[in-house]
């Protein structure tokens, strides 16, 4: 009987047994390898896990988002794990706890740590200090706890002695703020292209500051900020104007904040954001406002912001899309303005700059305006040490300038100062100088300049003013530029002394249109009335931006007349240190001599093949000097004789002019600039090369003490 009853229970069993197993729909309830069984989330930043998830999933190389409130803090005196209740703090504003982790749990009101999770905030990859700086419990404190927060971090089992998140890179924050990297933000659409890009992370990058007018109470108006705002605000970093005094004292002011140029040549397409945030504007849509001209244009243009905040509170919004359809194709800059009046003075706080759209290229260009060609540099010999004035000097009497055209003044005279920016308002090393004096009428002159051909030019340079006292306004503009009898103004460009030092430069480019000859004058000057501080002038470069005329006629534009580089080292073991009167694979039929055999053809390395001349260095005492003498080309009929060289130097920081030119027995004048790697080659121009040349000489002597390469020696000129 007792069997019979074992058999009938089994049987029952089985058939209880596979009638459950057949209600199950396979296979959506059949958990995969890795599979947690129970999680509401997928841990993506739409579908984030809850703390429960995270406890189920932390394997400590998962990085997911996480969804829970900020519950607790850790006592600043538990040591390295939490161990009991004494060691946690809940409360709406939690003291005397750590800033570098907390506690989130998926109850806001949650007061029990084992259900809660650790987050660690001492993470060192991109994003985590942000995130950090926000949320840490320290710096925050006014924020009322609970803070519902969406991270982004790696799930890990043990965190201050709880599963928890390290490496926190990203949080989202209840009004949809987005702090450290970003996350899974969109991406740029596939043609997307992003021009230019500023979020204002360590500094100012490459903006520059304006002060137009500026309460003498206020020492700066823009400056670089990180701060944790008040209740409801977001820690962050940003560009900030204000120029507030006092809530009893208001005064009128203006300051500019303008980018680098940016190169919008190649592009089809687009539109600038940022986000900002203000407060205390009387009308922000007419104290903050952004303006965009094209690089080399005088007059700016007010563009419209889509969107401003709510001028109460410290939450960033996106500006919205700002067209800049009218300046594709070209190179622009843009900038912010800020104004505060006698009635309102309000704060502006702006971040993540961008520009995008659709096209090729992008990005800051060099402050010269690389679409031009360039004509000359002029520093006064400033490259090299040696040549630095310790004495006023006539310009007659002066002797180390960078080119051989013709150099006079009126007033004026050359002196040594400083190289003082914006950007470097203590720099110590100093620089020759035009000094244009106060209250005094004064011109200086450069003449002998062949721009035959061109008809548009670039003048840029920088320029200083004596101001000092913050009572004091000077404006840039008082000094005027005159090309070939055509005079121009500046762009305005107003300075307020800083009561620190005076005597900063600052970059300035105009543009003119005049007809170019061989023999072109270009003149700087000022009138006693307007220079009431007085100016210094420096680094002086001009560009012919565009040629006279369409179409070229036969015979006209620009030829090469040689082009020597030595030709390639064919067998390295053979060849290698071959003397110029031996060497068979120039590239010319140009006769060459080394004058004193001290020289020879030698590749950089073994790996290269592409050879070059050497130029003995006279350092060991060993008389190695020599001169590299090219003969055999015709320039008679040609103008604007162009040479051009390129020359590396076995020692960095050596300047250029040690390797000297002679055109038919006469020295000309190579510009004075620094060869600042050892071993790389620098390109080399020299203009104005004496129309009917027939013999160029490389000069090594005595200050030859490093050792020179030569190569790729060509001259060119319009017939």
């Amino acid at each position: 009987m007792k069997k019979i009853l074992n058999a009938l229970f089994l049987t029952l069993l089985a058939v209880f047994t596979f009638s459950s197993c057949s209600d199950v729909p396979a296979p959506y309830d059949i958990l995969g390898e890795g599979d947690v069984p129970g999680l509401t989330g997928d841990g993506s930043k739409d579908n984030p896990y809850t703390v429960s998830d995270l406890k189920a999933k932390a394997d400590g190389t998962t990085v997911a988002w996480v969804q829970a409130y900020i519950v607790a803090g850790i006592k600043s005196s538990t040591d390295m794990s939490i161990s009991s209740e004494n060691d946690v703090v809940f409360g709406t504003q939690p003291t005397d706890v750590k800033a570098t982790a907390f506690l989130i749990a998926d109850d806001r009101g949650e007061s029990d740590y084992k259900n809660c999770s650790a987050v660690n905030l001492s993470g060192k990859t991109a994003g985590c200090s942000e995130v950090k700086a926000a949320l840490n419990l320290v710096d925050n404190a006014t924020t009322p706890l609970p803070r519902l927060v969406t991270l982004k971090g790696t799930l890990v089992k043990n965190t201050w002695g709880l599963p928890g998140l390290k490496e926190v890179t990203t949080a989202i924050l209840e009004d949809g703020t987005i702090i450290g990297e970003g996350g899974d933000e969109p991406t740029p659409p596939v043609d997307g292209v992003t021009f230019f890009e500023e979020s204002f992370a360590s500094d100012k990058g490459t903006f520059t500051i304006e002060d137009k007018t500026r309460p003498t109470k206020v020492s700066e108006i823009w400056k670089w900020e990180s701060y944790t705002p008040e209740t409801g605000g977001t820690a962050s970093k940003y560009m900030k104007a204000s120029a507030y005094i006092s809530a009893t004292e208001k005064e009128a002011s203006e300051s500019w904040l303008i980018s680098p140029v940016v190169n919008l040549t190649k592009a089809t397409k687009a539109s600038l954001t940022f986000e900002h945030a203000h407060k205390f504007c009387g009308d922000p849509a007419k104290e903050l406002t952004i303006w965009v001209k094209e690089s080399t244009a005088s007059d700016w243009t007010q563009a419209t912001i889509p969107t401003y905040g709510t001028n109460q509170d410290w939450k960033f919004v996106s500006s919205g899309n700002i067209d800049l359809a009218s300046y594709v194709g070209k190179n622009i800059q843009f900038a912010f303005k800020y104004i505060s009046t006698t009635s309102n003075v309000g704060t502006w706080e702006v971040k993540n700059v961008k520009i995008v759209g659709e096209g090729e290229g992008g990005g800051p260009v060099d402050p010269d305006p690389t679409e031009g060609k360039l004509i000359f540099t002029e520093k006064y010999g400033s490259d090299v040490d040696a040549n630095i004035l310790t004495a006023t000097t006539a310009i007659s009497s002066f002797t180390h300038w960078d080119n051989s055209y013709s150099y006079s003044a009126t007033t004026a005279d050359i002196r040594a100062i400083a190289h003082r920016t914006p950007d470097n308002t203590t720099e110590t090393k100093k620089v020759n100088n035009i000094w244009f004096p106060a209250s005094k009428s004064a011109e200086f002159v450069i003449s002998g300049i062949n721009i035959a051909g061109h008809t548009k030019f670039i003048v840029a340079y920088e320029v200083a003013s004596n101001v000092y006292a913050t009572t004091e306004t000077d404006n840039l503009n008082n000094l005027k530029l005159t090309l070939n009898e055509k005079e121009v103004t500046p762009t305005s460009k107003e300075v307020v002394g800083n009561g620190k030092a005076s005597g900063i430069f600052h970059e300035m480019q105009v543009e003119i249109s005049v007809a170019g000859t061989d023999n072109s004058t270009l003149k700087f000057s000022t009138n006693g009335t307007d220079n009431k501080f007085g100016l210094r002038l420096y680094n002086i470069r001009l560009y012919a931006a565009e040629s006279g005329g369409t179409d070229p006629e036969p015979g006209e534009g620009t030829e090469v007349l040689f082009a020597e580089g030595f030709g390639v080292m064919a067998d390295y073991a053979k060849e290698n240190k071959t003397a110029i009167a031996n060497w068979t694979h120039f590239d010319t039929q140009l006769t060459i001599v080394d004058t004193k055999a001290t020289a020879d053809i030698r590749v950089p390395a073994k790996t290269s093949t592409d050879a070059c001349l050497w130029l003995p260095s006279n350092f060991s005492g060993t008389d190695k000097s020599t001169e590299i003498e090219i003969s055999g080309f015709n320039s008679t009929g040609y103008t604007s004789l162009t040479l051009s060289y390129d020359l590396a130097c076995g020692k960095g920081n050596t300047s250029q002019t040690v390797i000297k030119v002679k055109c038919d027995g006469t020295e000309v004048a190579v510009p004075a600039v620094t060869l600042e790697k050892a071993n790389v080659f620098y390109p080399v121009s020299i203009t104005n090369i004496p129309t009917g040349t027939k013999k160029i000489t490389f000069v090594s002597d005595s200050e030859n003490t490093m050792g020179f390469r030569l190569d790729n020696i060509k001259l060119e000129g319009i017939k």
